[in-house]
Parts: structure tokens; sequence; C-alpha cells
């Protein structure tokens, strides 16, 4: 099996050649917005995205826009913390250039996590940046957890992990991917 590292690099690679991310990314985040799941939430959670994963930016606006409370997580020395986001003026640069929350954590339940991932296979195992941080976080989330990736991130062998945690769905450009079968 080939190391995460590569499967990263492979994957980003594939990320860089899409021409059109931009129209991919919309078709993700409405999909995404038209979810009974989504719809329903109250409060969700996700991070601000980088250079080559699916924008969260137009996910935050229209949840804001919705009135659902948007929290956003910070990287600690003991894991992440989630804290609620009014506007994107809550949020300065933090951990690898991630924008990160400026706001005193939140005590919200979470109704739906949108997770990062770099690399996924359809069982909603991913191959994350290393640090673990999500995984450790999931042990113990008991809301829905969903990724957005482009159809080039997911792959049929990734390497598992007995920590790793895998997402409930995993949205891209062409469908909606169940992994759970509670949803089922």
């Amino acid at each position: 099996m080939i190391a995460k590292q590569e499967l990263r690099k492979e994957v980003h690679a594939n990320i860089r050649a899409l021409a059109d991310r931009g129209a991919r990314d919309e078709t993700i985040i409405h999909t995404v917005l038209s979810l009974p799941i989504w719809q329903q939430a109250h409060t969700v959670a996700l991070t601000l995205s980088l250079d080559l994963e699916v924008s969260t930016r137009p996910l935050i606006e229209a949840a804001l826009e919705a009135g659902k409370s948007v929290l956003v997580p910070k990287v600690t020395k003991q894991g992440l913390t989630f804290h609620q986001i009014k506007t994107f003026s809550d949020l300065e640069p933090g951990v690898m250039g991630i924008l990160e929350p400026m706001t005193m954590e939140s005590d919200l339940g979470i109704d739906v996590c949108i997770v990062p991932g770099r690399v996924f296979n359809r069982s909603g195992y991913r191959i994350g940046w290393g640090g673990g941080y999500y995984d450790r976080f999931l042990a113990t989330y008991e809301g829905v957890t969903i990724s957005l990736a482009y159809d080039v991130q997911l792959l049929d062998d990734i390497p598992v992990e007995p920590h790793d945690i895998p997402v409930e769905f995993i949205v891209t450009e062409r469908e909606t991917i169940l992994c759970s079968p509670s949803f089922s």
C-alpha cells in the first residue's frame, strides 16, 4: 500500500490539474445546502478551507445568512476547540495559516460537522494533514459528519489505522456518498 504522504502528493497533483474547480465547488456547496440534515441543523462546525480544498466560505456565508450558529475550530495542545463566529472578522491566521476564531470557546452542541480531509475512500475513511486532531475529536462526537471532496480525492485503497474515524457522508461534484448505515 502507498504511504499516506505519497497519496497526498498524488491527490494534490490531481486537484491542481482540475480546470474548473470553481464550478465544482459550487455544485458541492449546492448539494450540501440541499441536504435535509444540513437544512435541519441549528449549529454547524467547519474549518476555513485551504488552497487545495473545496471552498467552505460560501457554506459559512449561507449558514450565517440562514441564522445557523457557525462554529470554527481552533487547534490547541489539547486538541480542537470550537468557537462561534458571527462574521469573518472574528477570524485570524492560526496553525498552518488556517483562519481560526478569536472568540471564546463555545459550549453549543454541534449538529453537523464538516470534516476536512485530503484523501478519502468510499467507506468514509480519510487522510488529513497528519495531525490527528479530527480523529481525536470524532472519537466522542455524536452529530452528523460530512466531508467535501472532489472526485479525484476518492481512492479505492487507502491506509486505515485503528484510531481512524470515518465520516458519514462525502459530497463530491458528482455524488453524495452515504458511508454510514445509520442513515439508510
